[in-house]
């Protein structure tokens, strides 16, 4: 017993040590420049110690990473890409897409636009009620169908004046 404790506390880490929950998390999409297709495989990584491979949607993500980083993606065939980001510790930060131009390309032809990034799906919120003028009319009018696809009621004939 007199022993362990002459070596010191070897339970706690040392002081320079960053915990597992100040980690965060980075995601992101590796796709082909030219076309918009995955990158399957594709090798990620923020340095050297930290790597991932791209799934078969070319979908990512690279754990035990935090602060500013420069995540580099490679994939043979391809030419190397970084995108910079900021990972908050225990936070998922999104890239969005990565795009790799392939190496044998027709020259001075030009890369595609990347496709729109997804947002999350939110519940719709109602839109604001306009009020116009009612329209004089005898016979009834189709209700019209906004384009959020909610239903509005035909306007009601003004009455007759007196």
């Amino acid at each position: 017993m007199l022993l362990l404790f002459a070596l010191g506390d070897s339970c706690s880490a040392p002081p320079n040590v960053v915990g597992v929950q100040d980690f965060g998390r980075v995601a992101g999409r590796v796709l082909d420049a030219m076309n918009n297709r995955p990158i399957p495989n594709a090798l990620l990584s923020v340095g050297s110690l930290y790597t991932t491979r791209a799934d078969v949607n070319g979908g990512f993500v690279l754990r035990a990473v935090t602060g500013d980083q420069t995540v580099t993606a490679r994939a043979p065939g391809y030419s190397t890409a970084t995108a910079d980001t900021t990972i908050p510790k225990d936070a998922t930060v999104s890239i969005g897409y990565i795009r790799l131009a392939p190496l044998t390309r027709p020259a001075g032809q030009p890369t595609i636009a990347p496709p729109p990034t997804p947002t999350p799906v939110t519940s719709p919120t109602p839109a604001p009620s306009v009020s116009s003028a009612p329209s004089v009319s005898s016979a009834p009018s189709p209700s019209p169908v906004p384009s959020a696809g909610v239903p509005v009621s035909p306007a009601s004939p003004a009455p007759a004046p007196s």
